[in-house]
């Protein structure tokens, strides 16, 4: 049951990131995701506002593609992060990834390895 609320209420937050034409299908595309699909996307954007490095302009999907593996090498770098790359972590980027770059949000970038 708590996992429901959890759920929904990462769907919620996740989905005001995009930009407003664009909510309805977030939200769409979040609701089909898993509880650690969404956390990881959560954990992503919270680290890019701990760094402060969230930007209003369109940032190209390769821009993108490539902050999301540098967010996955600081992971990995951190000790409290179990090192178990897989396909499980590919998976993820990748939807995270495409939620990013489908939703237009102010996509975030640069992010440093102290804040994974």
């Amino acid at each position: 049951m708590q996992r429901t609320g959890e759920r929904a209420t990462l769907v919620k937050a996740l989905s005001t990131v995009a930009v407003t034409d664009r909510r309805k299908r977030a939200r769409r595309f979040l609701q089909g995701l898993s509880t650690d699909e969404l956390r990881y996307m959560a954990s992503y954007l919270g680290a890019c506002l701990l760094e402060s490095d969230l930007h209003p302009r369109y940032v190209s999907r390769g821009e993108i593609a490539w902050e999301i593996l540098q967010y996955e090498c600081c992971r990995d770098l951190n000790p409290q992060h179990t090192q178990r790359v897989s396909c499980d972590v590919e998976h993820k980027m990748i939807l995270l990834l495409e939620y990013l770059s489908s939703c237009r949000c102010g996509v975030a970038l640069k992010v440093a390895a102290g804040s994974a």
